[in-house]
């Protein structure tokens, strides 16, 4: 729960002062990096984190002024509702940071490993 919300909060406040999308890659990094109990914790809460903050985004631009352009895109991929395209940018948004949490989590192991053996 807790890296769930650590990942919404970061990712929300850096992305509007830095206005990047990456930051979904570097934030579940550094969390699954610090994170000790296991790789789970640290995939999947970063995961989830980043999966609400984007659905929650798109959802909101969507009610908020972005039904034309939400509603021409949906209609260019072919999916034709902007709902399954919100869950879309979700999605991608998830796999993503449980990409970036697992790589951070499996570093700090290889980190640890070879610097316990010499």
């Amino acid at each position: 729960m807790i890296n769930i919300l650590v990942a919404l909060v970061t990712v929300f406040i850096l992305q509007i002062l830095f206005y990047s999308w990456w930051w979904i890659i570097l934030v579940p990094l550094v969390l699954g990096f610090l994170e000790r109990d296991s790789a789970f914790k640290a995939s999947a809460g970063s995961g989830l984190g980043i999966f609400l903050l984007w659905f929650g985004m798109a959802i909101y631009q969507w009610q908020n002024g972005g039904e034309i352009i939400v509603t021409r895109i949906s209609e260019v991929i072919g999916i034709g509702s902007g709902l399954i395209l919100a869950l879309a940018t979700g999605l991608i948004g998830f796999l993503v940071a449980l990409v970036a949490g697992y790589a951070g989590f499996s570093l700090r192991k290889v980190l640890i490993k070879e610097y316990q053996i010499s």
